[in-house]
């Protein structure tokens, strides 16, 4: 059976400090990058006016805005806090983000969550954070936006079980974001986040990689290292996936960046597809 290519776009957050994320929404449009995920990189950016800006230039653009990403280490933790004060302080933070969201006419918000601390780990256990999560989802449905949990490494969603247990409690409610880097860095593969929520990932993150003979690992622009993305891409569709997929990298995983758009057209070439007609 012919899968269907996935729409691939790319991450602001490959742009993290060379470029203003303003300036990025013009450029992506100038070399006709078709979708972007928006890392929203700090409170200011998400104020009205300066979101009407990010909106304006993504019109101009031609430039479909999917989801966003706020530094949520800035006040994602105190979402699900013990203490009532940050956590109604943090719940208007996140408010903000959910109106940028709706200006930008995004689909998705990329949540990375509590950190995972040893010390705080009893305060994350599904008991105490499903109610946090179902109040969450319904505040971003009131806006017409997906609350999307991203695997990362050092984040509450840094096991497969761990998804897979929200998911339990939450049904659909909740969705996830797949990302390729952060599954790797915390011991896993994509595949094993693929078979505990695969239904309900919304939106993927693209990063390829290669293991260095000392052991660390070096981060490169998809297809030019040893991940199976188009195994990826395969087992995702296997669990009804018709999402995008953003290239996301380090801003030092490539050179200057026509580098990155000449990686972003080689990859997009090879496994994307702009109308989403052409088959994997």
């Amino acid at each position: 059976m012919a899968l269907k290519a996935p729409r691939i776009g790319i991450s602001s957050a490959s742009f993290f400090h060379r470029m203003d994320i303003e300036d990025v929404v013009s450029d992506l449009g100038a070399h006709r990058i078709p979708i972007a995920e928006l890392f929203l990189n700090t409170f200011s950016e998400y104020e009205e006016g300066f979101v009407s800006l990010l909106a304006e230039r993504a019109r101009a653009a031609g430039l479909t805005i999917y989801s966003v990403h706020p530094m949520g280490s800035q006040f994602e933790p105190q979402l699900f806090s013990i203490h009532h004060r940050q956590r109604a302080d943090a719940l208007r933070i996140f408010e903000r983000v959910l109106r940028a969201a709706k200006q930008l006419n995004a689909s998705c918000y990329v949540m990375h969550g509590a950190a995972h601390l040893s010390g705080a780990a009893k305060n994350l256990q599904p008991d105490r954070i499903v109610p946090i999560f179902a109040d969450l989802c319904a505040m971003a449905r009131g806006y017409g936006v997906t609350l999307t949990l991203e695997n990362v490494s050092w984040g509450m969603f840094r096991t497969p079980d761990y998804g897979l247990r929200l998911s339990d409690r939450l049904g659909d409610a909740l969705h996830y974001t797949l990302d390729v880097k952060q599954a790797v860095r915390g011991g896993h593969t994509p595949a094993d986040y693929i078979e505990a929520v695969g239904e309900l990932i919304a939106n993927l993150h693209l990063c390829d990689y290669r293991r260095a003979a000392d052991g660390t690992w070096k981060w490169l622009l998809p297809g030019r290292g040893d991940c199976d993305l188009a195994g990826v891409f395969t087992r995702l569709a296997q669990k009804g996936y018709g999402g995008p997929a953003f290239v996301e990298v380090y801003s030092d995983s490539y050179g200057d960046l026509s580098e990155l758009y000449e990686g972003y057209r080689a990859f997009a070439g090879r496994f994307g597809s702009v109308s989403g007609d052409s088959p994997l």
